[in-house]
């Protein structure tokens, strides 16, 4: 295994000891992986385990190999593939089994054999060669396959620590993605939904198009059942979970809506035909008013939520039935925003109060000191620690996972995160590991956060763009992008949105290289796969930088961490090429496909249940 750090001006010190039958080498490395260092054989003459090194000193005694830093901590850089010696080393006098080791070439270097240290990042990458995922679409993944879901292929292990792009996606930019506890969905650019992972074929876990021509904008999973909606917001389909061997299910998913005449020729059209379509939708058109339709959908457990371009919500539990959420002081709100946990649901209105209804066993309504009173919810309740517009304390942003619940506040100009419910594992970010929170607690990493911008001349807040919330870690998405403007209406984005992660970490979800829980926010690693295909040009590009002056330790200093980038224009040129295009705003959110042929497409992270990925989101 191969491991990475930084600190270029240390070096590797590997002592060889003689010994009249045999050389043994002995080093003193910190290993920063659940692999172990490599064992010696039962005669005690340790395996052929290779030590990286260039420069050999005799002293007469003893021998000392040392390696100038390449980037690399004070660990040891060790090849743990199987011993390359023979049975004829013993009778090899010293000196010839000396230059055999020295001559001896490792083995070729897998990315699967890279294994990141928090204190490092590879220096070598740009953040602006994230771009690649824009000019490549497609999604990376890490952390748990028991389930298949990063590498339906069965051939990675369970854990997976480097983000990896998903083959069956390759290509494909998405209008969205969720992580599940078993199953994935996403929406391609042209609305058809993909579903893979055991939960919903336990023989083969590959992607496989579950739902064509419906021109789907948005997917939400529950336990049973995956609702869709149509970018049009006048239907929302309900997909079975399970892939569906036979009967009207399996016909209703092989089923492909025809497209109208106008969409063949490249003029749009192509709805879906509700009358033939034998996929089940949700009786929505009986509920909308006129002009009236569905903005965002939201699900938990066993419930979904659906909020309207009017600000109201309607949710159903079955799948079947729809009904209007709240009683008269919810309905007369206008909703801006939902949000849903696993037995819980958190609502946004237009005066910056927050909503909250449900299950409160951990807390997550923030209701206060726990009681049977509020235990559960059945009808939205204001969440009393938020004041709303009229008292200085804003609700701009909503977020829920699991059992625990997130708010971005804005107070005076200044942006501030808060949670309440579950912090077992960390995840409510305030540096604590308490079970049951039933009142707001402040995120402080995330809040209060300012920085100097020179076209105002002046410091200014930053805000949250995004938080992506799994079921027991989570990430914040800062709005903190740096342009430069390059024309009277062209932008060039020269650092993406920072992301920060926390929360539970079993299986190296957090992007941190560690497997230790956060219980605070802290900046995720780059997303290094691409930059580590093959990995010897990672590790060359890393010995470039690496010395022992410590005039360049600034040239390999943990600077580099995960960020975004934010919305970029891709433009088609007929060869499957694309343009880097310009950004026209560091925030931009427009959903559009530009009469030019551009579509805007930026950088998002989800997270579920032990697995956390990134997607190139398209707008269109």
């Amino acid at each position: 295994m191969l491991r990475i750090g930084q600190q270029s001006s240390r070096r590797i010190f590997t002592k060889v000891a003689f010994r009249p039958s045999a050389i043994a080498f002995s080093a003193t490395s910190r290993h920063i992986s659940t692999s172990h260092a490599a064992k010696t054989n039962n005669t005690g003459t340790p395996s052929a385990s290779w030590f990286l090194g260039a420069g050999i000193v005799f002293t007469g005694v003893s021998l000392m190999i040392q390696s100038p830093y390449i980037g690399l901590s004070d660990h040891a850089v060790q090849n743990d593939s199987p011993s390359t010696g023979n049975s004829d080393d013993k009778s090899q006098g010293l000196g010839a089994r000396l230059a055999g080791l020295v001559r001896q070439k490792p083995a070729p270097i897998e990315q699967k054999d890279i294994v990141l240290d928090t204190d490092l990042t590879v220096t070598s990458w740009k953040q602006l060669e994230q771009i690649g995922l824009i000019k490549v679409p497609g999604v990376m993944l890490w952390g748990s396959n028991k389930t298949g879901l990063i590498d339906p292929t069965g051939n990675s292990p369970g854990v997976i620590q480097i983000p990896q792009r998903l083959a069956a996606l390759q290509g494909k930019a998405l209008r969205d993605l969720k992580l599940g506890d078993d199953i994935a969905a996403a929406v391609d650019e042209e609305g058809n939904v993909y579903q893979w992972g055991s939960g919903y074929n336990s023989s083969a876990h590959q992607p496989e198009v579950t739902l064509r021509n419906r021109d789907i904008s948005q997917v939400t999973l529950c336990d049973a059942k995956l609702y869709g909606l149509s970018k049009d917001g006048t239907r929302v389909y309900v997909m079975p979970k399970v892939r569906p061997s036979s009967g009207p299910a399996k016909a209703a998913v092989e089923y492909e809506a025809p497209k109208s005449v106008w969409r063949y020729v490249g003029l749009g059209g192509g709805k879906a035909d509700d009358e033939n379509d034998p996929m089940t939708q949700l009786h929505v058109k009986e509920v909308l008013q006129k002009d009236e339709t569905i903005t965002s959908i939201a699900s938990g457990k066993g419930h979904m939520l659906m909020v309207t371009s009017q600000g109201r919500v309607f949710g159903s539990d079955d799948g079947l039935s729809v009904s209007l959420i709240g009683k008269a002081d919810f309905r007369e709100s206008r909703i801006l925003e939902i949000a849903c946990g696993e037995v819980h649901s958190l609502a946004r209105d237009d005066q910056g109060r927050c909503w909250a209804w449900g299950v409160n066993g951990f807390g997550q309504l923030a209701q206060g000191a726990y009681s049977h009173a509020n235990l559960r919810l059945t009808q939205p309740t204001l969440v009393k620690d938020i004041a709303g517009t009229a008292g200085g304390s804003e609700c701009v942003k909503v977020a829920a996972g699991g059992q625990t619940s997130y708010v971005v506040l804005k107070e005076d100009n200044i942006f501030k995160v808060k949670s309440a419910g579950m912090g077992q594992w960390g995840q409510l970010g305030d540096g604590t590991n308490t079970h049951i929170q039933g009142s707001l607690v402040t995120i402080t990493p995330l809040s209060n956060l300012a920085e100097y911008k020179e076209v105002e001349k002046k410091m200014m807040p930053i805000g949250i763009h995004d938080l992506a919330i799994g079921y027991t870690h989570a990430f914040a998405v800062l709005d903190n992008a740096i342009t430069q403007n390059v024309a009277s209406d062209q932008v060039i984005v020269t650092h993406g949105r920072d992301v920060l992660s926390w929360g539970q970490n079993t299986y190296y979800q957090l992007l941190t290289g560690k497997r230790i829980n956060k219980t605070e926010p802290g900046h995720a690693l780059p997303l290094d796969s691409d930059i580590l295909q093959p990995a010897d040009k990672a590790i060359a590009a890393i010995a470039k930088g690496g010395s022992a002056n410590k005039d360049n330790e600034s040239s390999l200093s943990a600077r580099n961490r995960l960020q975004l980038m934010t919305a970029q224009l891709k433009k088609s040129d007929g060869s499957g090429k694309s343009n880097k295009g310009k950004n026209k705003s560091s925030s931009s959110s427009s959903n559009n496909k530009n009469g030019d042929g551009t579509e805007e497409m930026e950088l998002k992270i989800v997270a579920g249940n032990g697995v956390s990925g990134v997607y190139c989101h398209s707008h269109a």
